[in-house]
């Protein structure tokens, strides 16, 4: 940096300065966006849950076996929904983490 000039390093320097900002910023935005996305998805997943639960009280005092399977194929997709993405990925995990003990072994 000493071999250039005054002007120069400034400009440098404020070049790095105005980049970091820049990725700060895209950071930012794509996180909030992600967090936004996982609201939304909840809130689907919410809604869907309930006007499956709700559909199946109002149909119960016609066909309690109609509302026993809208009830219960509803819950099941909620738990398939919610739980089973975190069971992969805790199993995705660590198998990750089982193939770099490998690696790291050899």
């Amino acid at each position: 940096m000493n071999q250039f000039d005054e002007e120069t390093r400034k400009a440098i320097v404020q070049m790095a300065v105005d980049d970091q900002k820049h990725v700060h910023e895209m950071n930012k935005t794509g996180l909030s966006g992600s967090i936004l996305k996982d609201r939304r998805g909840q809130l689907c997943g919410v809604t869907i849950a309930l006007v499956g639960l709700i559909a199946a009280v109002l149909i119960a005092p016609y066909s309690a076996f109609a509302a026993g399977i809208i009830g219960t194929l509803d819950l099941f997709g909620m738990v398939a929904l919610f739980v089973a993405p975190r069971v992969l990925e805790g199993r995705r995990n660590k198998k990750a983490v089982e193939d770099d003990a490998s690696q790291d072994a050899e």
